[in-house]
């Protein structure tokens, strides 16, 4: 049975203003806690370093399975979608961020998990973020007509999204072959006539070597309730930004539990470093051409990090379907989902052919 979870009454009311006793929310704009109610503030209290944690001592310790996000955390899990989002009180959790949809579940205290030892603070204030979003939908070509409807207020929540960053040395020995171009002549015959034409070709040589490459703060998704496209469009994060975890950077905000597990966003950043790795191999060989059939890599020095960072997630529904919208909560950068209007499409088609037909019909 899950222990349960006591809220002492210290833990809330460092978040409550000083002057009025009203609850204080983190302010972008400002970069501190902010009173909605008489409008004080104060900056938000921070210490210690962000560090790098050993991923190996990590695992083996289970370590990454011991801490909450905040000690008053709680949580709520969409009934649609599945996703678990956190919030620290006086927060609420009404609708889904991610699909829309209303959350019926009770909130309940948040499992036992890595707490963060590091957030990005939001910079982006809601009201930008909306104008962002308003520009975003009126940009989009073919779009139906009554898509700009559904740009209006709480349409966004500012959500930091869980991110596991990895640190990485990596030694690679690999097996291949460089290939080099030469021209070669080959006959061939048009109406009759024979004719000759240069062809390229290529040589191939075995290769082999070792190369290697230092992977620093690779960003992987920790949440499956938004589609990793859109949040690989938000990078690169401005991480030199990072602070130490404070839960004080929540009052006022949603904070998503990670879904990815420590492993198996390792397993994500794997393979963005094989990617860049047989790039590298590629290089190593040189030549014209060049084919990798083997590579043996040895990770080391893995470190990692959990971070929060913020994003302003929306959704909205359109003719039945669920579009999901991102922005960055640092640059306001929007990406995400969006309907077509096939009528636009069709008309526009239609305007190019005519086009076509009338200049065929004057230069002919």
């Amino acid at each position: 049975m899950r222990e349960e979870l006591t809220i002492e009454r210290d833990d809330i009311s460092r978040f409550m203003c000083e002057n009025c006793g009203a609850n204080m929310g983190f302010d972008a704009a400002t970069g501190g806690l902010l009173c909605g109610y008489c409008g004080s503030n104060r900056p938000v209290e921070i210490s210690g370093e962000v560090e790098e944690v050993p991923y190996e001592a990590a695992l083996s310790s289970g370590a990454h399975e011991l801490q909450r996000i905040a000690i008053n955390a709680m949580e709520a899990q969409c009934d649609s979608c599945g996703a678990v989002v956190e919030f620290t009180p006086p927060e609420t959790a009404t609708l889904c961020a991610f699909c829309g949809a209303k959350i019926v579940a009770q909130p309940k205290a948040a499992d036992p998990r890595i707490a963060p030892n590091g957030v990005l603070p939001f910079a982006v204030p809601n009201d930008a973020a909306m104008c962002a979003f308003n520009k975003w939908l009126g940009s989009l070509w073919f779009a139906p007509s009554k898509l700009t409807q559904l740009a209006n207020a709480d349409k966004l929540d500012s959500i930091y999204i869980p991110y596991w960053t990895y640190d990485a040395q990596t030694d690679s020995y690999y097996e291949g072959q460089r290939g080099e171009n030469y021209t070669d002549w080959e006959t061939y015959t048009v109406n009759g006539e024979r004719k000759r034409r240069p062809v390229t070709k290529t040589r191939w040589y075995s290769a082999s070597g070792n190369v290697s490459r230092h992977f620093d703060d690779i960003c992987i998704p920790a949440t499956r309730s938004l589609p990793h496209a859109y949040l690989n469009r938000l990078e690169p994060w401005d991480l030199g930004n990072v602070v130490p975890y404070e839960p004080a950077y929540l009052s006022g905000h949603k904070a998503q539990a990670y879904q990815i597990i420590l492993p198996d966003g390792f397993a994500g950043f794997r393979q963005i470093a094989t990617r860049v790795i047989e790039s590298d191999c590629r290089r190593d060989i040189g030549g014209d051409r060049q084919r990798v059939h083997d590579v043996n890599t040895q990770y080391s020095d893995i470190t990692f990090k959990h971070l929060l960072l913020p994003i302003y997630a929306g959704a909205y529904r359109f003719n039945g379907k669920v579009f999901q919208i991102v922005v960055n909560g640092r640059t306001a950068e929007v990406h995400g989902g969006r309907p077509y209007s096939w009528i636009k499409i069709t008309l526009f088609v239609a305007a190019i052919l005519l086009i076509l037909l009338l200049l065929i019909a004057v230069f002919s």
